[in-house]
């Protein structure tokens, strides 16, 4: 009772705690003795962490903190000296330390803290468990010290991930204790902060090794062809990394996953002369490849999984799939394949998931692929096909996951026959600009599964079917990582139903906001893009205190953004452009410093920019290539499409990255100066004030924003000279100075020159002169205004200055007369007091 004490239970797990028969408690199991042998405090429903490829730990669960036990542990748990099992995992210790009784829990055999918020070392807490078979540490606040579990674990099977070694990492310490464990099976380490080469000649120290994984790490080295010596290894994962050069002969492997190492060169054609005999599994994925799939690969007799995301891979789809004996997973989205989708692919009945994204695939899609009996997942998203797929060629298909979204494919709705759905029940159906037309198909409603449900930018009309909303699925009452309806850039009218808070997305719909949204609290994304929304921002928002993505554009909401948006913490993306909002940029929203894109074009907002930029923390930084919600969330979800205006050019980002940042506050009414702190902003690539009436000197601190790639301060009232720090901004490919006031001479170098030479970036600007203009600054130089402004305060200075001492003159020669005749000592303190009032003239005109 007094470890319940100590901790506060949102969800009531511990309910059951009372009386003194603790064998009776949840999560408390005893021996036939009646001793405490097990407890088990796990949170039954734990965060989906996933490690996304900016080698970040990325959760995915929006309601994990709702059951999270919270608190400090009690030291009276490590009493019961008769405990085996010990899971506390995926809950909430405040990052307090282990409690040293751990120590005495001889018995102990498996103890898993992993995810708890416990902050420590590990130093001798564990020297005496020396019945511990299983650690899990994951994801462990800092533990960079393992040297101590030399005594205790002498046998382990597994030796778990997330624990950070950054300190030791750099003298090979944690893994000189590691490599004493000579019967250690199986050895996780990603997202462990470890830096440097792969520590070889301490790994040919674990003989028995099965396993190992040290993805997510900094690793910089080569992979050595040394640890083919390790006959006994079968799983390697070095994904996520920043290793070069190529993969050694390895044929013990079983499993081999590389991807995400940008510097390595992978030369299948090299790799593959040679027989992988044991190889299931390959994952290459963001890797230097290149070229086509080499026949080669067919040595591989018992490969079935095949990755190879973004590798530049050339030539026809056909010359991939011919390769495998029996694959069921082939996976090559974002490369350069091309051609017709072979019907010879149908000939793989053992096929589970085909991704085909983002790639040049032209012709139609063949209806056979849809008749696969393992099929479960297939994308075809971007590419080049055509012709009509109609859904009643899904009526016996077993998909779970659909991507035909910017495909060239038309769905046709053809069978409203509800039999159709007797087998087709998928989880995810993504036809986005499918060319559907009609009403939404009603069968619809029996396609119980459905998670995401993406028809978005088709022909769709009629008002939104009641049945949409009651899809068991999709209620609120179901827990899912992602409910998304997106029904955006179609002809659907009508009001919002209240249902629509049992849905975490509705687009293109009419009326108010309705209330009942605010019963929704674990949004992460919310868009209501492209609506005619009327009425003030609505208030429901407030209560999304887990908000990432927040796009309220193209409706016709007016009045005050509120403050609490300010306190919307984990808000990256808000986006309000193209509504009636006035007045002034909050200076809370300055303060959020997860943010990463500001888009507040076309929104009436007056008065001076905010002059306090320093609380924009993820604007300051360069950002990597991942997703925001992570990289599962980039696969699977589309919904989630961005409108920005960049280079002059409208983009439609179907998913966010971290690198996707940027500031417009263009077409408004923002008047004063742009505050110098601008410069702070240096891992932006983007920045448009334009069309506001902004006024005063270009800050030259705009030259320290190295990520910029698009400027756009067109249309305003800037005056004086073109800062010549702008010629230090290597990336930037896309300058706007139009129509402002500007003066002086254009900057030059080899860079900057390069920048519109036809003088578009300067037009409407007659006071200046030089390259690209055409003005000879020599013949028709005019005076910057910074110049001139400084001449004529010169000026001013010296007119202020005569006339004041032609005055004192005046003044004085009348007493000076009287005093030089009657008094010596008069004339002298005269004299010394003239001299101090003229220095102090002259001084302070200087």
């Amino acid at each position: 009772m007094s470890f319940k004490s100590l901790l506060t239970d949102p969800s009531n797990r511990l309910s059951s705690w009372k009386g003194e028969n603790c064998c009776n408690w949840k999560g408390i199991k005893c021996s036939s003795s009646g001793h405490v042998v097990v407890v088990n405090l796990r949170n039954p429903h734990p965060d989906e962490v996933m490690i996304n490829v900016n080698k970040e730990v990325v959760s995915s669960s929006n309601n994990a903190s709702d059951f999270a036990l919270k608190g400090n542990i009690s030291p009276l748990l490590f009493t019961l000296d008769h405990i085996q099992h010990i899971d506390l995992s995926f809950n909430n210790f405040m990052f307090s330390k282990l409690p040293v009784e751990i120590s005495d829990l001889t018995k102990l055999t498996y103890l898993n803290l992993s995810n708890s918020m416990f902050q420590d070392s590990i130093d001798m807490q564990f020297s005496n468990l020396t019945s511990l078979r299983s650690l899990d540490l994951s994801c462990a606040n800092l533990v960079p010290d393992l040297s101590s579990l030399t005594v205790s674990l002498t046998l382990p099977p597994k030796l778990d991930s997330g624990v950070n070694l950054s300190k030791s990492s750099e003298s090979f310490h944690w893994v000189k204790t590691i490599s004493s464990l000579s019967n250690l099976i199986s050895l996780q380490l990603s997202n462990c902060n470890i830096s440097g080469r792969i520590p070889t000649a301490q790994l040919l120290n674990l003989t028995s090794l099965s396993t190992l994984e040290m993805s997510s790490n900094v690793l910089t080295s080569s992979i050595p062809d040394i640890l083919s010596n390790l006959t006994t290894l079968s799983v390697l994962d070095f994904s996520g990394n920043d290793l070069d050069g190529h993969i050694p002969y390895l044929p013990q492997l079983e499993e081999l996953s590389v991807s995400t190492n940008p510097a390595m060169t992978i030369d299948l054609v090299t790799m593959f002369s040679v027989p992988w005999s044991k190889l299931t599994y390959l994952d290459i994925s963001f890797t230097r490849v290149g070229r086509m799939v080499p026949p080669s690969l067919s040595n591989s007799t018992s490969l079935t999984v095949f990755l190879a995301d973004g590798c530049s891979i050339e030539g026809p789809t056909s010359g991939i799939h011919v390769r495998f004996n029996k694959p069921s997973i082939l996976i090559t989205f974002q490369n350069r394949l091309q051609g017709n989708i072979p019907i010879s692919i149908c000939q793989i009945p053992s096929l589970e998931y085909l991704n085909l994204n983002w790639n040049n695939q032209t012709g139609r899609l063949p209806s056979c692929i849809l008749q696969l009996t393992k099929l479960s997942c297939l994308y075809v998203r971007k590419n080049n096909l055509n012709g009509d797929t109609p859904l009643s060629l899904f009526r016996k298909s077993r998909l779970d996951q659909i991507s035909f979204g910017v495909s060239g494919l038309s769905v046709e709705i053809d069978d409203q026959d509800q039999s159709l759905v007797q087998t087709f029940q998928p989880e995810i159906l993504e036809f986005t600009s499918c060319n559907m037309r009609g009403e939404i198909p009603k069968f619809f409603s029996n396609l119980t599964s459905l998670v995401i449900l993406i028809l978005a930018n088709n022909s769709l009309s009629g008002a939104i079917p009641y049945w949409l909303f009651n899809l068991t699925a999709l209620s609120i009452g179901e827990v899912h990582g992602i409910r998304s309806i997106s029904l955006s850039g179609n002809k659907i009218h009508g009001p919002i139903p209240e249902s629509l808070c049992q849905a975490a997305n509705v687009l293109q719909l009419t009326g108010t906001v309705p209330k009942e949204l605010e019963r929704v609290t674990s949004l992460r994304y919310l868009d209501l893009n492209g609506n005619e929304f009327e009425g003030s921002f609505p208030t429901a928002i407030e209560k999304f205190q887990d908000l990432e993505m927040l796009n309220l554009a193209g409706n016709r909401f007016e009045g005050r953004i509120p403050k609490f948006i300010g306190d919307l913490h984990h808000l990256r993306i808000p986006v309000l452009a193209s509504n009636s909002f006035n007045e002034s940029i909050l200076e809370g929203i300055m303060m959020l410093e997860n943010l990463q894109y500001i888009g507040l074009s076309r929104t009436n907002l007056s008065s001076p920019l905010p002059e306090n930029l320093d609380g924009l923390k993820m604007m300051t930084k360069t950002q990597n290539q991942t997703t925001i919600f992570g990289y599962f969330y980039s696969l699977k979800f589309t919904g989630g499409q961005l409108e920005i205006v960049t280079k002059r050019q409208t983009q439609f980002l179907v998913s966010e990255y971290s690198y996707n940042t940027g500031f417009d506050a263009s077409s408004n009414a923002l008047t004063g100066k742009i505050p110098e702190k601008i410069g702070l902003l240096n891992g932006i690539p983007f920045l448009n004030f334009s069309h506001n009436n902004l006024f005063g000197l270009i800050p030259k601190t705009i030259g320290e924003m190295i990520s910029l790639e698009s400027l756009d301060l067109s249309y305003n009232h800037f005056t004086g000279e073109i800062p010549v720090t702008l010629t230090h901004l290597n990336f930037l490919a896309y300058l706007n100075l139009s129509y402002n006031n500007l003066s002086g001479q254009i900057p030059t170098n080899p860079q900057f020159d390069t920048l519109y030479q036809d003088g578009t970036a300067y037009v409407g600007n007659k006071n200046l002169c030089g390259t690209p203009d055409g003005m000879n600054c020599s013949n028709n130089y005019r005076p910057s205004t910074n110049e001139a402004t400084e001449n004529r305060y010169d000026q001013e200075n010296v007119l202020f200055v005569l006339v004041i001492f032609s005055g004192f003159v005046t003044g004085i020669s009348g007493v000076f007369l009287l005093l030089y005749l009657t008094d010596d000592n008069w004339r002298s303190r005269h004299w010394r007091a003239v001299d101090k009032i003229v220095s102090k003239i002259v001084n302070c005109k200087l």
